[in-house]
């Protein structure tokens, strides 16, 4: 093949390669705008099939889906001074390409490289928006989500741990207004240590970081956060420890009132018991013994009625009984003289 060959070889090839640059395509999950010469030129192209100037215009691609990345770990503060470890992970999308690109691309096309700067430029206002949010409520605020104002006094508020039961003065100024609104309505609609505060502040708190944070990023970085969630909220390691040994001990305290109420009730119920069981004693010892007498006294009438009948007979038969008694072990000894009444019906069938 000669020169000439070669050259119209070449130039096929470069014609092929303009003519698949002429042409670009935009899924459904992408974002894309087209650039000229380093210039957005066209943003938020729809999905489909478009035309571009080869080598003159450029195809920015982005991922249009709501995206998820976790949040590094946080120590943050809560209003009542006590250091929380905090875990969370962000949701958010891009809400203006154009903006997107102009602010986290720096100059790059890459989607990878322009999602781990947005990550970057993401991180510390959602640490900033945690971290006032953390400073507005309490630990049982946090967790369970519910408020633990026990009483308002004039600037300050009272908080009861409810695990420990402990009482901590905080000024009402460094709570969420909501939980203020929230405690100052249960005051006027009842009595506050008779009523239970149960408004959800995990969720008010969860909305109110995604709103502050939304103030930022959709101006400036063109991105929604859709959600922001806390996955874990532990003690710090250095005061983990002391915290579990304070709820240990407030626990084995209850456990020790509750087996001290135990025994006082195991004793009531013993003593009652045994009051019981002498009174039903006593009870059946006394008609034991009515019953007793009344049946000597019958046995007495009886014997006296017969005695009367036969008088001779029955000291006969009182003689054979006492003879028995007398005489009934081979090593009874009985010393008595000849003559005595105890022999007297030996002697002859007539007593004589």
């Amino acid at each position: 093949m000669n020169n000439r060959g070669w050259l119209a070889l070449l130039a096929l090839g470069v014609l092929a390669l303009l003519a698949l640059d002429s042409f670009f395509i935009v899924n459904q999950t992408e974002k894309a705008v087209l650039k000229q010469f380093s210039r957005i030129d066209k943003s938020d192209i729809e999905p489909g099939i478009y035309f571009k100037w080869p080598m003159v215009e450029e195809v920015v691609r982005v991922d249009g889906r709501a995206l998820v990345y976790d949040v590094a770990t946080q120590s943050f503060l809560t209003a009542e001074k006590k250091l929380l470890n905090v875990d969370a992970f962000v949701v958010w999308r891009i809400n203006n390409v154009q903006r997107y690109i102009v602010s986290v691309g720096g100059g790059s096309s890459s989607a990878q490289v322009m999602e781990g700067r947005a990550r970057q430029l993401l991180d510390p206002r959602v640490n900033e928006a945690l971290r006032n949010e953390f400073a507005s409520r309490t630990v049982f605020q946090v967790v369970a989500g519910e408020s633990n104002v026990e009483k308002l006094e004039g600037d300050k508020a009272l908080l009861r741990d409810p695990v420990t039961g402990e009482v901590t003065e905080v000024p009402k100024d460094q709570l969420d207004e909501s939980i203020i609104r929230a405690a100052e309505g249960e005051t006027l609609n009842g009595d506050a240590a008779d009523g239970k505060m149960a408004s959800d502040q995990r969720e008010a708190l969860m909305d109110q970081v995604r709103a502050e944070v939304n103030k930022s990023t959709m101006e400036d970085l063109g991105i929604e956060v859709v959600d922001i969630r806390v996955k874990q909220v532990d003690w710090p390691d250095q005061v983990r420890g002391r915290v579990f040994d304070r709820m240990r001990a407030e626990r084995q305290r209850d456990a020790a009132a509750h087996r001290s109420q135990g025994r006082e009730e195991a004793e009531k119920i013993r003593a009652g018991a045994d009051r019981k069981r002498s009174e039903i004693l006593a009870e059946a010892y006394r008609k034991a013994q009515a019953t007793r007498g009344e049946g000597d006294a019958l046995a007495a009438a009886t014997y006296a009625e017969a005695y009367n009948q036969d008088k001779e007979f029955f000291r006969f038969y009182r003689s054979l009984q006492a003879y028995k008694e007398s005489f009934k072990d081979k090593e009874d000894v009985l010393i008595l003289e000849p003559d005595g009444e105890f022999f007297r019906y030996l002697k002859g069938s007539q007593g004589q």
